[in-house]
């Protein structure tokens, strides 16, 4: 760190000698976080598979003469370790995640202690790759503001500029993690900023850009889901996808309710806080047993309902339960992740069965269920959106933030 301080001084004094523009400084400091935030992403995804092939490959090869229920350790131990991690290393903060950078950005003219990153990150990619019930996106989010309010520090830039430097390292790491500029642009300008004005957009946009276009110089031009072509034959179906958006809005109020709830319960436990991820992972890893589809992310269980492999609709109904409650659970217990890949599995399944039911319903009909499985995501997406600009207008003294994280899912797919 002391190095990286006096690169910053060097630098400072290089500046003050070559006195460049306003609009240089930005868009070089744009470009550079573009990059090093891909690279971050990269870096962050690659340890997930890490983690994941350790867990779920190597460790449970190990534990698996046991018995099949000791796949329920590797929650508990993801949970012990981030646990300690967190506790000792970064300590308790009024606000995390998404909302901490919305904190930052809004009362501390965007100055982050960026300092406890690499913990955070770490933590994460350990909490996902032992199986919490968790996304890799808010993850992203902060590693990409994070470096952006790094490079502002050490530059002594103006409140202004470090902000403006947060949200494009936000845009960056959505541009990154998803495949997606445009809805990192978006992400950084709507939530992040929740304002847009000429120089901001530049330098957002000029990271965002950088940042795509590294990854997929890294990992190839790959969305995060294939997605074949889906035929609108009947008019028919319209009012069918109206029932299904009413059902999705009813799941995300419930979904949200959940986290918060799940939160409060942990929230009064009279357990120390480092142990609460491992109680968390106790209730995961036991559900896992039986539906291990919960466990993590979830995309592999998305890409395969969107590709036509429909389950019953009773385990479909059953995953929608699970995966909602262990979400609930993972994020209330401390687990450090996103909530945004757990509520496309929820959209998925539940459109999914809605469109099975339906075809059995109306066998006249030609219909898909793999397009009600889309259109389930979309939906609950939507859902989302709307109320975390909703809950804009109100107070939240807990800091919770189970749905600032929401991108634009236009671009997430790749539609055949």
């Amino acid at each position: 760190m002391k190095r990286l301080t006096d690169f910053s001084t060097r630098l400072i004094g290089w500046l003050d000698r070559v006195q460049p523009s306003e609009s240089s400084v930005m868009g070089g400091a744009a470009l550079i976080l573009g990059l090093t935030t891909s690279l971050g992403i990269w870096l962050f995804k690659q340890l997930i598979d890490l983690f994941e092939r350790l867990a779920f490959g190597d460790l449970i090869s190990v534990l698996q003469p046991l018995g099949s229920w000791t796949i329920a350790l590797l929650p508990v131990l993801g949970g012990l370790i981030v646990g300690v991690l967190l506790h000792r290393l970064v300590g308790e903060e009024r606000h995390h995640g998404v909302a901490g950078i919305m904190e930052a950005v809004a009362l501390a003219g965007g100055r982050l202690r960026y300092r406890r990153m690499p913990v955070k990150a770490l933590s994460a990619t350990i909490a996902i790759g032992a199986g919490a019930s968790v996304g890799p996106e808010d993850p992203s989010v902060q590693i990409g503001a994070n470096f952006g309010s790094m490079f502002g520090q050490l530059l002594h830039l103006s409140d202004d500029r470090v902000r403006t430097l947060v949200a494009s390292g936000a845009a960056g790491a959505i541009a990154a993690a998803f495949n997606a500029p445009i809805a990192g642009i978006f992400f950084a300008l709507e939530i992040i900023m929740g304002e847009l004005t000429g120089s901001t957009f530049g330098s957002v946009a000029l990271a965002a850009v950088i940042s795509a276009v590294t990854m997929q110089a890294l990992t190839g031009p790959e969305p995060a889901f294939h997605v074949p072509t889906y035929e609108f034959n009947s008019p028919m179906e319209l009012p069918l996808y109206l029932v299904l958006g009413v059902l999705a809005g009813m799941v995300a109020v419930i979904y949200i309710r959940a986290i918060y709830a799940a939160h409060d319960v942990f929230h009064h436990l009279r357990i120390p806080r480092w142990l609460k991820p491992a109680l968390a992972g106790v209730v995961v890893g036991v559900t896992g047993i039986f539906l291990p589809q919960i466990f993590g992310v979830g995309y592999s269980t998305i890409e395969r309902l969107l590709n036509g492999v429909t389950p019953s609709v009773t385990l479909l109904a059953v995953l929608l339960v699970a995966k909602l409650l262990m979400t609930a659970i993972s994020v209330g217990g401390g687990f450090p992740g996103g909530v945004f890949a757990p509520s496309l599995f929820l959209g998925a399944a539940l459109g999914s069965a809605f469109g099975a039911l339906m075809q059995g319903a109306f066998p006249q009909l030609p219909i898909a269920p793999p397009a009600f499985a889309l259109a389930g995501m979309a939906a609950r997406e939507v859902n989302a959106r709307w109320q975390a600009q909703m809950k804009d207008f109100f107070e939240d003294p807990d800091g919770r933030e189970a749905d600032k994280q929401m991108v634009p899912l236009e671009e997430v797919f790749h539609l055949d």
